[in-house]
């Protein structure tokens, strides 16, 4: 029982130190978080266990952040997201997608003019920024963190003084059982946000949408999709993509892969002739964390 409760109480005190640990090294000016990456401090670093989350790459100030001047950089474990434990068992830990796969993925769906963009766990909305690029109605993202939706609408603020031609950024606070889907035609971006649980709960407000005719048209934008067999399981949902996407040269080191798969479904209903002949390619979860498209 002695050692049971020394281990439980040093697992809570990595914990309670990880946090702030991450928030001080995101802070770190660049030339500084540069060096830690060097090969020999990085190989004696990355041993210590309450320094392992640092090397995910996801600390480190993005080329995204530099060019807009935002703050969409950093890692926000689950428990710091959401302080109700049974419901932070289900989220994963915030971490930005990498633009380029963002892109990638955005390219293949054609003319999107006048759908909403949703971001589903937005985070600071790293993917709200890169949305607005294109000719969205609106790029809308919800997450259950009321202070990483703060830092998204902030960063919104910045896009709009400086492209005030760009699609509106708006980010609500909110859990998926209190989701409100757009009506219309819209495009749903993951970047792995939570379980199978919320995800099931997502797709039943998204399948809500569609058989009551609110929704014309969806597509299902799935990066890294660990869950990915509940949509394939949708009758209302068909595959349009499936695909392994590579990191641009300039985000290598600022993420902890350096590909990504990405699956995209579009609604049966109003849906648009397939595009892509390989996107029936299976998808294995190599954990809770990672997927791959085979």
């Amino acid at each position: 029982m002695r050692t049971t409760t020394h281990g439980g109480s040093r697992v809570a005190w990595r914990r309670a130190l990880k946090q702030p640990l991450l928030n001080v090294v995101a802070r770190l000016p660049d030339g500084v978080q540069r060096a830690m990456f060097a090969p020999r401090i990085r190989r004696i670093c990355i041993r210590v266990p309450l320094l392992r989350a640092v090397y995910s790459g996801c600390l480190r100030r993005h080329p995204i952040d530099l060019q807009y001047g935002t703050d969409t950089s950093g890692l926000v474990d689950a428990e710091a997201l959401q302080r109700d434990a049974s419901l932070a068992s289900q989220l994963r830990p915030y971490m930005g997608s990498q633009p380029t796969i963002i892109r990638r993925a955005l390219d293949t769906l054609g003319d999107i003019a006048g759908y909403t963009f949703i971001d589903i766990g937005c985070g600071k909305g790293r993917p709200l920024i890169v949305a607005s690029e294109y000719p969205f109605a609106l790029a809308l993202g919800y997450d259950i963190s009321a202070e990483l939706v703060k830092v998204a609408n902030a960063n919104g603020a910045v896009l709009a003084r400086r492209f005030p031609q760009r699609p509106p950024i708006r980010a609500v606070t909110a859990n998926v059982a209190d989701l409100a889907v757009p009506s219309g035609k819209v495009v749903v971006f993951m970047f792995n946000p939570f379980g199978p649980e919320l995800m099931a709960t997502l797709l039943a407000k998204l399948e809500e949408g569609l058989a009551g005719g609110t929704l014309d048209h969806l597509f299902v934008v799935y990066d890294n999709p660990v869950c990915g067999e509940v949509f394939d399981g949708s009758g209302y949902l068909q595959r349009w993509f499936a695909r392994m996407l590579a990191y641009d040269h300039r985000e290598l080191g600022f993420g902890p892969e350096d590909q990504e798969g990405v699956v995209i479904w579009q609604s049966v209903r109003n849906a648009r002739p397939d595009a892509f002949a390989d996107r029936e390619r299976p998808i294995t979860s190599r954990d809770r964390l990672s997927a791959v498209i085979e």
